[in-house]
């Protein structure tokens, strides 16, 4: 199945402060305070097995800015 895969670098303005949510060099609430330089790639991947509560979804179509 195909996915779009999106990639970017950990590198956080001066002024930023990692907050108690936060996981330094992993996640952030504030993407466009940290991340740089994102690459967009859309990949080929085996199809997930997917666990009695959760759900495989199907998109048509999707736009990305």
């Amino acid at each position: 199945m195909k996915t779009v895969e999106l990639s970017a670098k950990w590198d956080p303005k001066p002024d930023f402060k990692i907050g108690s949510k936060d996981i330094d060099g992993k996640l952030t609430y504030l993407g466009s305070q940290v991340w740089r330089d994102p690459i967009v790639k859309v990949i080929e991947k085996e199809k997930p097995q997917i666990k009695p509560n959760e759900v495989l979804i199907r998109v048509k179509r999707c736009g990305i800015l």
